[in-house]
């Protein structure tokens, strides 16, 4: 297989400024284990920007074919990766209906709610890795690779395929191996363990497309009704309650079913497959802290948020600007590393708090320990906005001025393909530092506002600067809404 790449070099070979390491080696800029959204979005991002990248793709799983949704959000991500064609060809269910039973609320939402797409993961994956390979990604699959060894500058991995043991030679590691983590080491759980318990079932008829959330008092249950007739679903429990059951993976999918409503009544149709869905995050193994974790390598999110591929997808991208920028600029690699981790967190804490909130008004109608467990969690409080400033108080000839409680200082951004410093907005209303809105630098939008401009002369100068009106006059709106433009004639207290 390695054959075909043209890479392979016998002997000795050099790495990191020493040699003496004699193996068949392959050698690229970046190497990337773990085909999943995560790995792939990095690879095509890097592959993008001239990077000689090589992907690692372990062996399929068994088990059951999943299905997952997939938002409208993810879907933007993939077609500006350019894979919007592609994807359609990957059988893709459109879903325009959903049944939503949570707490006291039974929701049908059929042709109004925004649109989601239904996929298979199998497919999904191997159409991501066709992308890939047609874009000059080298792939090696089916493939394992062992934890990485750093040897001089370079990062060396043994790579096993179904044919022999090759080495692989990176200058950079972006771990996306998923929830095993290759470079991992402590697993920090973020949410009471949960476990998914998955099959495909037949029941009542149902167009094709249509979503179910319900929950029971011990689990809860999302559905999907397939093109081929059968539905696919996955049942979220407590797996101390099947220790103690001692049942085996079927048996509680079925007492989980059997909980729910009559809509639930079927058959299984294929084995039933159980996994660790619980929120988590994954710390560096001692050694390995420069390698670069994406995706679940690094933080697996609550299932409940129906975010994980989107997240994936977009932190794999934000890894390739990691890395790109530690091969373009090696002196920023402490703001860069630095950048990704406040991400990675800050998407922690949005979706902990989320789903929080869920769960805490679930546990109001049931008050059994499955779902208390969730609300005891030490859960960060998802920032809101205070009573935003009237707009009634924001005239023409409103002078304006900087809150005293902003401030303008230098945060790690996506600056194109790179990890720069940039002035960056920080105000108690924010849940980050700002430092773009509408694709301009916030420097440059409120340069007026400190000489104590209008209202009317800041919109105008924005206007000149070519913002459209609209998007202009929605800033002044934002910015005055949240306190962060206030009234130079004002006192600090009002």
């Amino acid at each position: 297989m390695e054959q075909a790449f043209g890479l392979v070099h016998h002997g000795t070979a050099t790495v990191g400024g020493r040699s003496g390491i004699t193996a068949n080696t392959i050698c690229c800029d970046v190497c990337i284990v773990g085909a999943g959204p995560a790995g792939l979005a990095a690879a095509l991002r890097l592959a993008d920007l001239g990077r000689d990248i090589c992907v690692v793709a372990p062996l399929p799983g068994d088990g059951n074919r999943r299905w997952e949704s997939l938002t409208p959000g993810a879907w933007k991500i993939l077609d500006a990766l350019g894979l919007g064609t592609a994807l359609a060809q990957s059988h893709c269910l459109l879903s325009h209906a959903a049944s939503v039973s949570w707490g006291d609320r039974e929701v049908n939402r059929d042709g109004h709610a925004e649109v989601t797409f239904l996929i298979d993961r199998a497919r999904f994956d191997a159409c991501l890795m066709d992308a890939a390979r047609r874009r000059g990604v080298r792939l090696l699959t089916p493939a394992v690779a062992s934890r990485p060894q750093k040897i001089g500058d370079a990062w060396l991995l043994p790579v096993t395929t179904d044919q022999t043991t090759v080495s692989l030679c990176a200058a950079h590691v972006i771990d996306a191996s998923g929830r095993k983590a290759l470079t991992g080491s402590r697993r920090h759980r973020l949410s009471p363990a949960t476990l998914a318990l998955c099959a495909r079932w037949r029941g009542p008829p149902a167009p094709p497309g249509v979503t179910r959330i319900e929950a029971t008092a011990e689990s809860w249950c999302w559905s999907a009704s397939l093109a081929d007739g059968a539905h696919y679903a996955a049942v979220f429990v407590d797996p101390r309650s099947l220790r103690a059951a001692r049942d085996e993976p079927a048996t509680a999918f079925l007492a989980a079913v059997g909980r729910s409503s009559p809509r639930w009544d079927g058959t299984l149709a294929s084995p039933v497959t159980a996994c660790d869905a619980s929120a988590s995050r994954i710390a560096r193994a001692p050694g390995l802290e420069d390698t670069i974790a994406a995706g679940e390598a690094a933080l697996s999110l609550d299932p409940l948020s129906s975010q994980g591929i989107q997240r994936a997808l977009v932190d794999g991208q934000q890894s390739a600007i990691v890395v790109n920028t530690l091969i373009v600029h090696p002196e920023r690699r402490r703001i860069a590393v630095a950048f990704h981790a406040e991400r990675q967190a800050e998407a922690s804490r949005r979706d902990s708090a989320m789903c929080h909130g869920l769960y805490r008004e679930q546990a109001t109608t049931y008050q059994s320990p499955f779902w208390s467990r969730y609300c005891g969690q030490d859960t960060p409080v998802e920032h809101q906005l205070r009573s935003p400033v009237p707009l009634d108080n924001l005239l023409p000839e409103t002078r304006l001025r900087l809150s005293p409680r902003a401030r303008l200082e230098d945060t790690a951004v996506i600056d194109g393909d790179l990890i720069a410093l940039a002035p960056a907005l920080v105000h108690p209303e924010l849940d980050r530092p700002v430092a773009f809105l509408a694709g301009r630098s916030i420097g440059s939008l409120l340069a007026r506002a400190f000489s104590g401009a209008s209202a009317a002369s800041l919109f105008d100068g924005w206007r000149a600067d070519s913002l459209p009106e609209g998007t202009a006059l929605e800033l002044l709106r934002w910015f005055w809404q949240r306190g962060l433009l206030v009234d130079s004639s004002a006192t600090d207290a009002s």
